[in-house]
């Protein structure tokens, strides 16, 4: 009897603290991300900006982080609050909820190695390979990544279905649960960071190769120094968080993957279904996180940063009235 009781005890626990998660952690994040992501936008679309093929790219990224920050998190705050959509749209609640939500994490990723791709050609030596680093190329590539990620995930319209009990989006048979953790996988949390860090590689290499063969002058040469590091810092904080952030919903897909046909007490499952909820909002946090690892890295993103708030922060002086030697006088 007291085993029944301790495990009674440990199921409540469980859930409320899922409750408290569900309910404080999006907000948190929603607040952040949403500011640091309408500060992206601004800095990404300035002037000195606009024209460079790599901020288009980053430009992309956060569009999409919105999509995903309130598809993925202001759901599941309301959801906490039960306020939740009526019966006869439940259905296609769930289906656009869960399309949206991983549609646009998977091209947020796609588009940090598309980034990436574009820092290797503007580094390369080849003439052609740098040809591929223009304002025009990045458009047509973001517009073509677009179009595959959502035919990707086009299957999560036939695949999920909504349970009336609990309002949770879930696969409606194994071989759907199967297909999706498995191209969530190869499409987001796997092939996408190990992307970014080969092309990451590759472009240092070009940077050094161009240090040693043309090392112009010794300011020139330092300068390449300095924007190596600075190169090597963005890549590898980016790729990490990403990779971090992103690889614990995999993992946790592949365990419910291989236990699937395992009996599970009903304490497990609440264990399991803590955790699984607790991996969704972790990698949820690339969309809320950019702003911050841009600011931390970039320095050329700070110089725009700084510009933006001091132009914000500006205000025209009022002009006083001064008496000298009995002459009326204007000053500012």
């Amino acid at each position: 009897m007291s085993n029944v009781t301790s495990a009674s005890s440990i199921v409540i626990e469980i859930q409320n603290a899922s409750v408290q998660l569900v309910r404080y952690f999006p907000m948190i994040m929603l607040i952040f991300g949403t500011f640091g992501n309408i500060l992206n936008v601004l800095i990404f679309t300035q002037k000195s900006l606009r024209s460079n093929s790599c901020a288009n790219y980053f430009l992309a990224s956060t569009i999409v982080d919105f999509v995903s920050l309130y598809f993925g998190y202001i759901t599941r705050i309301f959801s906490s609050y039960n306020i939740n959509p009526s019966t006869s749209t439940l259905a296609i609640y769930c289906k656009f909820r869960t399309y949206f939500t991983y549609v646009a994490l998977s091209m947020s990723s796609w588009f940090t190695v598309l980034a990436c791709c574009d820092r290797f050609a503007s580094s390369s030596q080849n003439v052609r390979i740098r040809s591929l680093s223009r304002v025009k190329i990045a458009k047509r590539a973001v517009c073509i990544t677009v179009i595959i990620v959502s035919i990707i995930y086009g299957e999560m319209f036939y695949c999920f279905e909504t349970s009336v009990l609990s309002f949770n989006c879930l696969p409606k048979a194994n071989a759907c649960m199967l297909f999706n953790d498995f191209n969530l996988l190869i499409t987001y949390s796997l092939l996408p960071p190990i992307l970014m860090l080969s092309v990451g590689i590759l472009t240092i290499k070009n940077i050094r190769l161009i240090r040693r063969i043309s090392p112009t002058s010794k300011a020139t040469s330092t300068r390449i120094k300095i924007k190596d590091r600075q190169l090597m810092v963005m890549l590898s904080v980016q790729v990490t968080c990403i990779a971090l952030l992103s690889l614990p919903i995999s993992v946790q897909k592949i365990y419910s993957d291989l236990t699937l046909t395992w009996v599970k007490s009903v304490e497990r499952q609440q264990i399991e279904n803590f955790l699984s909820t607790l991996v969704v909002l972790i990698s949820l946090m690339n969309s809320s996180t950019s702003f911050y690892i841009y600011t931390l890295t970039g320095k050329v993103f700070r110089k725009e940063l700084k510009r933006i708030v001091f132009y914000c922060l500006r205000k025209p002086i009022p002009l006083t009235e001064t008496t000298v030697t009995g002459a009326t006088r204007y000053a500012h």
